[in-house]
Parts: C-alpha cells; structure tokens; sequence
C-alpha cells in the first residue's frame, strides 16, 4: 500500500515539475525572442546611421562582435561582411530580409539550422544610396535550451526522489 502512494506521490511531483519546466521554458523563451530581435532592430537602426555617415571606413573600423554585420548594393552584391570575405559570397538578392528592406525599407526573417540547434535573425535596413546594411545574430533554439538544462534537470529530478523517500 505505501509503494502504490509512495508511486502516485512520485508521478505526480514529476508530471507538475515536467508541465511547470515546459510551460516556463517556452514563455520565457518567446519572451526573449522578441527581446533579442528588437535589440537587434536597434543595434541594425545605429549600424545605419554610421554607415550612412562613414561608409566602409565605419564597418571596417567595427570590431568582431556578436553581430554579423553584411553590407549589400541594390543588385545583391555584398560589399562587406564581417565574418566572411565579401568577393566570395553568393548573391544575396534572394534572402527575404533583404528583398523586404528594398521594397519597404526594412525587413526581418529568421532561419533555423538543424545542424547547429540555432536559430539566427536577420534585421535590414535600406540606406538612402539604395543599398542594405543587415545584421544577424544566432541565439539557441527551445530544444537545444532544454540540453543545456539537462542536468540542473535531473539533480532536481534526483533531489525530488530522495526527499519522497
């Protein structure tokens, strides 16, 4: 009789824990989502404004950050990127962020890469001279998240079965 309640006790403090990780995880996850693309709206607006005011000289000026940063003409050529040699890259007229910023003024995708278990954003803007400045940045998916979790998981997981016993 006390292994049948010692059990139920068990699976039910495991199915609140799991249903309390889950719904925790993906608002909070959603809710930084929209932080990091708004950031990254803001940091595209700036990056902007200093090309429009220094042209290459800026981005080259720019250290290696966090951000990707890819300067493109009104044909898709690149200009300059950051983290690749620009005369090598494909033609980026395709991307959806950037047909978006030609059309309207400023557009934004995201893509996820399976391989990677990140997720990476895109935020462009048209200069006045008709060409695009983009930045990206990469922050983990809801899956790879939860690996990371994985251990602080299962001590708690562990600490929960050693206090019912």
């Amino acid at each position: 009789m006390t292994k049948r309640i010692f059990r139920s006790i068990w699976i039910v403090a495991i199915t609140v824990f799991l249903a309390s990780l889950v719904l925790i995880v993906s608002v909070l996850y959603e809710y930084f989502s929209n932080e990091q693309m708004r950031s990254l709206q803001t940091e595209t607006k700036l990056c902007a404004s200093a090309v429009e005011n220094g042209g290459i000289d800026y981005l080259e000026s720019v250290s290696d950050g966090d951000y990707r940063i890819t300067w493109i003409s009104a044909d898709g050529t690149v200009l300059f990127d950051n983290k690749a040699q620009s005369d090598i890259m494909v033609n980026h007229l395709e991307r959806e962020e950037i047909r978006e910023a030609l059309s309207t003024g400023e557009g934004e995708s995201a893509r996820r890469s399976d391989t990677l278990m990140e997720k990476q954003i895109y935020h462009a803007i048209r200069l006045s001279d008709g060409t695009v400045i983009r930045l990206s940045k990469s922050y983990l998916t809801w899956w790879s998240l939860v690996l990371s979790m994985l251990q602080p998981i299962v001590i708690v997981m562990v600490i929960a079965f050693v206090v019912s016993l």
